[in-house]
């Protein structure tokens, strides 16, 4: 990850902080990862289901979107269909197919223009949290297996 995008990048952390804990989660940042590897902790609505914890890894911020995948736990492995949630779009545990993924753009050339086109305005890793938490919670915090 280059400079700029580490600073920008930093410069969105604070809201995305305050979002996470007004809805029970955070954001961890372990020093041995890479640059640009967050873990977030996602807690569904419903407190009862145990939180999910993505990895959503960032090459260039904000220009493109993430990599995003589920563990257990920060720095677990992302190969454990449990630890997805049963979201449509999620495929356990190979990928999310959705615009706001770099596997969802990789996959289909079409959602590089248009309505699904990738947008580096405003809180991108904001607006990514966001899109995760409202999925975790259409399922009610089930998981893929």
């Amino acid at each position: 990850m280059d400079l700029e995008s580490r600073l920008r990048l930093e410069r969105d952390l604070s809201p995305v902080g305050e979002f996470l804990a007004s809805v029970g989660g955070r954001l961890v940042r372990r020093e041995q990862d890479p640059l640009g590897v967050y873990w977030a902790v996602l807690q569904p609505h419903n407190r009862e289901r145990a939180p999910f914890t993505a990895r959503i890894v960032w090459t260039v911020y904000p220009h493109r979107p993430p990599s995003v995948h589920f563990a257990m736990e920060p720095g677990g492995p992302t190969t454990e269909s449990a630890a997805w949630p049963a979201a449509n779009g999620y495929r356990a545990p190979n990928d999310i197919c959705k615009p706001f993924t770099a596997e969802g753009q990789g996959l289909h050339a079409e959602w590089a223009t248009g309505q699904h086109a990738w947008s580096s305005t405003g809180n991108p890793l904001l607006f990514v949290l966001d899109t995760l938490q409202g999925d975790i919670d259409r399922v009610d915090g089930r998981r893929a297996a």
